[in-house]
């Protein structure tokens, strides 16, 4: 007799349920999701880095929402909270910090820069003393580009140039702690290259240290976003490390380095289409940094809430 489909069913080894994933890996997981597949040249640019500074708010946001759910707080969830609060948070200010340092420097720059376009601008054939000026300007922007490329991330993003950032949870509290971080860390580091005037430091990947299987989703996606960054950068890595730099300070930098060659030229007949190139390079640079300015700082602001989250949650322990 040939076996009923509810005997097969009843004899056939059973199937393993898929994992319950937590709230927090869900929406941080489609965070990380909405910045994967961007084109090769569209990582460096002002808007896809906005983006990714957005996910990384939007993280800590709902990190935080999280962590008014903790309820049961065991002995290891106080051990990833006082890591947390004295090398993470910090480390994660500090990299604010040099994000904002490196922007002032870059306003600098195009500072610079408007000075040379104020010198020129407008003159069928610049005086002597007024192309000298630009010259000697034109060539401490050389200098403060040695200076952002000499620059090392503070604490928070030091690291960079080390392959591995590490990741550890075992518990809820801790997949949000380390989650968040890692986000968070990982745009920075990213901008951080970004606005470099040339860089030779490596793209940051995510490992995980977990006793809890299976892993989550947020780390996956997020592992796979930092390959998709890597490979598609490292591309031009032989050919030129300026590719991860800010695109639109890419474009100004190499239209103040034309500029800089005419003038030493000798050869002025362009000389006028070479600086209203520069002058919209620094406009679209200006108008980037701005923008990114403010998100690091919302950011910031976040990282500290989140901060302040932890530090209630020990004081009721």
């Amino acid at each position: 007799m040939r076996p009923t489909i509810l005997r097969s069913l009843l004899g056939s080894p059973a199937v393993t349920p898929l994992p319950i994933r937590s709230p927090f890996d869900q929406q941080v997981s489609a965070e990380i999701d909405s910045l994967q597949g961007a084109s090769e040249s569209t990582y460096t640019t002002a808007t896809w880095l906005l983006q990714a500074l957005d996910a990384s708010i939007a993280t800590q946001k709902i990190a935080l929402d999280s962590l008014a759910n903790v309820t049961n707080c065991r002995d290891s969830d106080h051990k990833a909270i006082d890591k947390y609060l004295d090398d993470h948070s910090i480390e994660m200010l500090d990299a604010c910090s040099n994000l904002l340092e490196k922007i002032e420097i870059i306003r600098k720059y195009l500072e610079s820069l408007r000075v040379v376009s104020h010198l020129l601008d407008g003159q069928v054939k610049p005086s002597a003393m007024a192309l000298g000026r630009a010259q000697d300007v034109l060539e401490s922007c050389e200098a403060m580009q040695r200076k952002v490329l000499s620059q090392k991330l503070a604490r928070g993003a030091s690291s960079s140039a080390s392959t591995n950032m590490v990741a550890s949870h075992e518990s809820e509290l801790g997949e949000i702690l380390s989650g968040s971080n890692a986000v968070a860390l990982t745009a920075c580091r990213f901008l951080g290259l970004a606005l470099s005037f040339k860089s030779n430091r490596w793209l940051p990947t995510t490992v995980m240290q977990s006793r809890r299987p299976p892993m989550s989703l947020w780390l996956i996606s997020l592992q796979e976003l930092q390959k998709q960054v890597k490979v598609k950068c490292e591309k031009h890595k032989r050919s030129s490390s300026s590719m991860r730099t800010l695109t639109e300070l890419r474009v100004t930098v190499m239209a103040a380095r034309d500029l800089r060659g005419q003038i030493k030229s000798g050869k002025l007949n362009k000389l006028g289409p070479a600086v209203e190139e520069m002058k919209r390079s620094c406009g679209e640079l200006e108008e980037g940094i701005d923008v990114l300015e403010g998100r690091v700082k919302e950011l910031c602001k976040n990282l500290i809430y989140v901060r302040m989250a932890l530090l209630g949650i020990l004081s009721q322990a």
